[in-house]
């Protein structure tokens, strides 16, 4: 076996040797018939170099050699474009030193604590990726996210979540809470619904699981932009999840309420009757809000609003027999209970009284009181939304059953929804004295406005009184309010000396104020007189403050025209109307006019963010092989089922 081995292996190296020597040969035989080619070509060598005269000759030849290599000198040479931009790069770039990730957070808080969003966008955009060529971290697109968001700035906002999302970067949960909130500071509201559905389902087809905050962030969005049923399924799928409900959560679905200015403040009472159902303690931010919806909201429709009335009652009363029933009567839709047989409650007995007894509802309470007669359709007033839940007094016992403290806001919006008149006033003010509620200039405002909107310009002044009593000082919107109860041109101009020694500037708007009532009286000796003081005091007239005037001069005309117009004919009108028209001609040209800018507030920041900012945005939900996740059925927080419960 080895010896027949053996033999293989020298007769395997007999045969390469045979190899090498056959081309050993072959090559010599190449090398006998290119010889007369070589010496050939070194004969031709030899002659160029030969007719080389001279060395600078020499080294042009030697420059232009294809087989030297070098930088080569030729200005016919082609350099590539990119080649070019990356030596100029390199030449033109700045020994500016990296920081650490904080301390370009840091700069960048700062800015936006400042109000300065463009120059944080370009503290990452510019001095962060060109500059320093440092890498972003999910952190820094956070912070910038959150910042275009509380501006309203949704646009940009998605675009740095683009390029989040393309750098690879993880997206957090507090990413997602920023770019809910832009969406809800959104001044156009249609948009932000569009993009919040949309950041919905993606977070669905990415199997993210939202936090409580994630939850706040969606109803404050769809709330906002006006999908009210949107915000309550969330709270559905939040008690779905048994996720921890909380005041917050209740808080801002009141904001959603706030938003729907028709049927708000039904929506509202409902909202109350589920924390008192689960035993949530309200907030003083609760408290404020339901007087938001006071304000601003109205009941609906009426038959809505009986199933809603019929459901709160039945909260906590058991109706013993048919008799006793809400009914409708007549075409005012007056309400009332009858009460032919006991109404009993799991606690105690409701204390309804008779008819002939007047008593105020108290929706609100912890067991709902309904009046004896309450009429629906008269209920349009703040101070009769009031009532229905109890009104002022009971409202501020309501607060201290629940250990809270009102605080200044929650009296300036109770000024605007207690009867319009000086008693409500007077006892709002005794109990702010009582509770050692602080006040404020701005209290003082609304309350001066409140009054000279009923004409009550007298009582208007005497709130400069109270102000210099609390020891606060009058602003600029004090004067602004006041200058509505100037009706003369001796009080106009009393009210403009005692401005001027308070050392405040005249504006537009205190003139425009002015001049409104002036041209109310056509007046046009005061007209010229605020005319010219516009022209002292250098102060430019807005579009609103020229309206006037040309509405002025065209009533004046009319009233020209009009040969019945006892005024309009008499030649004292008529020559203070032309004399009128002759220094307005002069007026227009001194005067520089403020014009008002029609961009919304927030074009400011979005003119160099980017316009292709949805590019890589693209809505994959109908596409996605991932289904909307189902839960399962629970008690719906919508006003539907608690009509269906009803009937």
């Amino acid at each position: 076996m080895f010896l027949r081995t053996f033999k293989r292996q020298h007769k395997l190296l007999h045969g390469m040797v045979g190899i090498h020597t056959d081309y050993c040969r072959l090559m010599s035989s190449i090398t006998l018939i290119n010889a007369p080619t070589v010496q050939k070509q070194t004969k031709n060598t030899s002659e160029k170099i030969n007719s080389i005269t001279t060395e600078a000759d020499f080294l042009v030849k030697l420059k232009n050699d294809p087989n030297k290599f070098g930088i080569s000198l030729n200005s016919n040479d082609v350099f590539d474009e990119g080649d070019l931009q990356e030596e100029k790069f390199l030449m033109e770039r700045t020994s500016s030193k990296k920081l650490s990730t904080k301390q370009y957070a840091d700069i960048i808080k700062n800015h936006l604590n400042h109000g300065k969003l463009k120059e944080a966008i370009d503290v990452l955009e510019v001095k962060m990726i060109k500059e320093d060529q440092a890498k972003p971290e999910n952190y820094i697109y956070n912070l910038l996210i959150g910042g275009c968001g509380r501006n309203g700035l949704t646009k940009k906002a998605f675009s740095l979540f683009n390029d989040m999302k393309k750098r690879g970067l993880k997206v957090t949960g507090g990413t997602y809470t920023a770019l809910f909130n832009a969406c809800a500071n959104n001044p156009c509201k249609a948009e932000g619904l569009e993009r919040a559905k949309r950041l919905r389902n993606l977070m669905v087809e990415k199997l993210y699981e939202p936090n409580d905050t994630n939850y706040h962030s969606m109803i404050k969005a769809f709330g906002r932009c006006g999908c009210l049923s949107t915000a309550f399924s969330i709270v559905d799928e939040m008690m779905t999840k048994r996720i921890k409900i909380t005041a917050d959560t209740f808080n801002f679905l009141l904001h959603a309420c706030i938003e729907d200015k028709e049927s708000g403040f039904r929506h509202a009472l409902l909202v109350w009757r589920k924390m008192v159902k689960y035993h949530i303690p309200p907030s003083i931010f609760t408290y404020n809000l339901m007087l938001h919806t006071i304000r601003d909201c109205n009941l609906g429709d009426l038959e809505a609003t009986q199933n809603v009335l019929f459901q709160i009652i039945n909260e906590k009363v058991k109706i013993g027999s048919e008799s006793n029933k809400l009914i409708f009567l007549g075409t005012n839709q007056k309400l009332l209970l009858s009460t032919e047989n006991e109404l009993l409650s799991t606690e105690n007995k409701m204390d309804l009284s008779s008819s002939g007894d007047m008593n105020y509802p108290n929706l609100m309470s912890r067991i709902p009181k309904l009046g004896n007669l309450i009429s629906l359709s008269e209920v349009k007033k703040p101070e009769d939304k009031l009532l229905l839940v109890g009104g002022f007094n009971a409202y501020l016992n309501n607060m201290r059953e629940n250990n809270c403290n009102p605080d200044i806001k929650t009296f300036t919006l109770l000024l605007d929804v207690i009867p319009n008149n000086i008693a409500a006033e007077e006892q709002l003010l005794l109990q702010m004295k009582t509770l050692k509620i602080r006040n404020d200039v701005d209290f003082f405002n609304m309350l001066i406005k409140k009054r000279v909107m009923r004409q009550d310009y007298e009582k208007a002044k005497d709130v400069l009184r109270l102000i210099k009593k609390y020891g606060h000082r009058p602003n600029l919107i004090t004067y602004g309010v006041l200058a509505l109860c100037c009706k003369t041109e001796k009080e106009a101009l009393q009210f403009l000396d005692e401005m001027k020694n308070s050392k405040y500037r005249f504006n537009a708007e205190i003139l425009g104020a002015l001049l409104h009532q002036a041209c109310y009286d056509k007046n046009f000796r005061y007209i010229m007189k605020i005319m010219q003081i516009c022209v002292d005091e250098n102060v430019q007239p807005n579009l609103k403050f020229i309206e006037h005037l040309d509405k002025l001069k065209k009533d004046c005309r009319r009233m020209i025209k009009n040969k019945d117009d006892e005024v309009g004919q008499s030649a004292i009108f008529q020559r203070g109307f032309r004399l009128f028209r002759s220094r307005y001609s002069k007026w227009i040209t001194e005067i520089d006019v403020e014009k008002t800018d029609e961009k919304n507030p927030w074009q400011r920041f979005t003119e160099d963010t980017d316009i292709n900012a949805d590019k890589y945005f693209v809505d994959k939900f109908r596409t996605s092989r991932f289904k909307p996740r189902r839960t399962k059925k629970s008690f719906k927080f919508t006003e539907r089922s608690v009509n269906k419960n009803a009937n």
